[in-house]
């Protein structure tokens, strides 16, 4: 049977909820399976969904989980909970196994089974929490792919109609949009999709750096070699001429080599310093992006105080398939450098739009693509809205359209 919880943690769990929520004992204990089949419900749509679960890849591998909090629920003693913390990182969970989906769900059960909508999606966001920490601890051996997270989750389905009250089961199952999992009872999985590099970029540096770093390293190869050569000619024409002495290169003409070699040296720096720029986030680690990089007028706006309009951000350093209308590759570094100082200002809220050829429905698609992976590296969903293209947003000419995305940046005391 599908569970988020232990054996024998149970009572616990459903103790210190109620003591929390000011509920009865008996109202968490008929609560607790629900929550179970809407986090299972949720799980089950990822099997039809490898974008979202790549965000849930991202999150789990990448969010560090509050263990302590979550075993101080459990210890038996009489020190307080760190709900707070708890639910956060329950939230982040729920924004991306259920987004949008929180008020059809707390409206539906507490009408059903009687209780407050705020009871609901508190409990929720703590049982979340405590799926998270069992899928880093327990199932982490289903999440290395999208393959073993559908096998693992789709063999639990009939659990769904176990932990769920018969009279929940239809509404949750549509508010879920399920019956596409239900109806496919098979146990294959797609074994030929292309999946996503879902490697975590562990140096946190730009692939451009690299291809600046060889730029500098080949430029170097190169005139290394060119300078043998001139140095060999320059060595055998001295012999032919001289054929009775042996006579030694200038030093005029070894300074002008150390010279040539010197300013080529320079040179390759300069390109690096002219490409490159220098980004340090609050209490952050500096790292290097390319000047025309977004992350650029991104860290300028976050950073400017005095700053409190709304600002745009064209982004054209990401790019989507024109047929799949995925992300081309995981960009990690970029969106874990932009997700990084967006938690540094929370004040900053992002509304998306995204670009596709004469097709504002698959521009949203796109849009929820980004919002998903910004999801996934930490960002809260309550910050981000995809929002259409009209007439007031239109695509850079001179850019490729599947390679645009526009960015509006607003700080809270500028939103309405």
């Amino acid at each position: 049977m599908f569970t988020i919880l232990e054996a024998g943690e149970r009572e616990i769990f459903i103790q210190r909820v109620a003591q929390l929520t000011n509920e009865s004992v008996d109202k968490i204990q008929e609560l607790l399976p629900v929550w179970e089949s809407i986090i299972l419900g949720s799980s089950l749509k990822l099997i039809r969904n490898q974008i979202r679960f790549n965000a849930l890849y991202n999150f789990i591998h990448h969010k560090a989980v509050p263990s302590k909090e979550i075993d101080v629920i459990f210890s038996g003693s009489t020190a307080s909970v760190n709900w707070d913390k708890i639910s956060s990182y329950g939230e982040g969970l729920f924004g991306i196994l259920m987004p949008d989906k929180k008020s059809a769900i707390a409206l539906l059960v507490s009408r059903e089974l009687r209780c407050k909508s705020s009871l609901v999606v508190k409990g929720l966001g703590i049982c979340f929490a405590l799926y998270g920490n069992r899928l880093k601890v327990v199932d982490f051996a289903y999440m290395k792919d999208w393959n073993s997270f559908g096998e693992h989750f789709f063999a639990q389905r009939h659990d769904f109609t176990a932990l769920c009250p018969p009279k929940l089961q239809v509404p949750i199952s549509e508010i879920l949009l399920l019956s596409d999992v239900f109806k496919n009872e098979s146990s294959s999985f797609q074994s030929n999709v292309d999946e996503i590099d879902l490697k975590p970029d562990d140096e946190g540096g730009s692939s451009t750096n690299w291809k600046v770093i060889g730029l500098i390293l080949g430029s170097i190869l190169v005139a290394s070699v060119i300078a043998w050569f001139v140095y060999n000619k320059m060595t055998k024409e001295e012999e032919v001429v001289s054929a009775d002495t042996e006579e030694i290169i200038p030093i005029d003409s070894l300074a002008k080599l150390r010279d040539s070699l010197t300013k080529l040296s320079a040179d390759s720096a300069r390109i690096a310093s002219d490409s490159l720029t220098h980004l340090s986030w609050p209490d952050g680690k500096a790292f290097d992006v390319p000047k025309t990089s977004a992350l650029v007028p991104m860290f300028e706006y976050l950073t400017d105080t005095t700053n409190t309009e709304s600002s745009e951000l064209r982004v054209s350093e990401i790019s989507f398939d024109a047929e799949t209308n995925q992300l081309v590759s995981p960009y990690d570094a970029f969106f874990k450098k932009m997700v990084e100082g967006l938690n540094k200002y929370k004040d900053v809220h992002i509304r998306i739009y995204a670009f596709a050829e004469n097709d504002s429905k698959l521009g949203l698609k796109r849009g929820f693509v980004v919002k998903n992976r910004l999801v996934g590296e930490g960002i809260s969903p309550t910050r981000i809205e995809v929002k259409a293209t009209g007439s007031n947003v239109n695509p850079e000419a001179s850019v490729p359209i599947n390679s645009q995305i526009l960015l509006v940046l607003s700080k809270k005391s500028v939103l309405k």
